[in-house]
């Protein structure tokens, strides 16, 4: 039995991850109609899940945002709420070549089955996926991830809810309505 001893710290972003799986999971089952637990909590990836058609899983969450600093001065100086769209497309294509030279090292667990979640923070997701055409979108499918999804975080205030853009694979590509489409914000 191993016996791994966490700080309160690394704690505390288990708990943060977890609540934010939950978010995905709602949609995800909404979208592919498969649901899945929990059946384990490691680093690399973030979560080994079983799904409900017996597939054992990893789910790596990754957040795409702008600098917390220039986040704080942009908002000061020009009322910028949002990130660049043009700045998060970028840093999102980086994020996901990034963890798929992580996600290909020897001690990354399911790495031909795990499921990349990029978590837009300060992004509005449809002005994201304008700058990702169709080429950007054949490079990333080309990357070793089982599934990749970027999931709109910055609506969960208003709307409860997150909303999805699937990348890989083709058969859930695009953008999908989100649980409360439709619906008044903050209603």
């Amino acid at each position: 039995m191993r016996v791994i001893f966490l700080s309160d710290r690394e704690i505390g972003k288990k708990q943060d991850e977890e609540s934010e799986l939950k978010l995905f999971k709602r949609e995800y089952e909404r979208i592919t109609g498969f649901s899945f637990e929990i059946i384990d909590r490691t680093e690399r990836p973030d979560f080994i899940v079983q799904r409900s058609d017996g597939t054992q899983l990893g789910i790596e969450l990754t957040k795409v945002m702008c600098n917390p600093n220039s986040a704080f001065w942009a908002r000061v100086l020009n009322g910028e709420e949002q990130a660049d769209p043009v700045d998060t497309a970028i840093h999102l294509q980086e994020a996901i070549y990034r963890k798929d030279v992580k996600c290909s090292e020897h001690d990354w667990k399911l790495s031909k089955r795990t499921i990349l979640l990029l978590q837009l923070m300060d992004s509005l997701i449809d002005q994201v996926i304008s700058f990702l055409d169709v080429q950007i979108i054949k490079e990333i499918n080309k990357t070793g991830f089982f599934e990749i999804w970027i999931g709109d975080y910055s609506i969960l205030e208003a709307y409860g809810t997150i909303q999805l853009y699937g990348i890989k694979p083709k058969k859930w590509q695009g953008l999908h309505d989100h649980l409360n489409t439709g619906k008044k914000p903050y209603g």
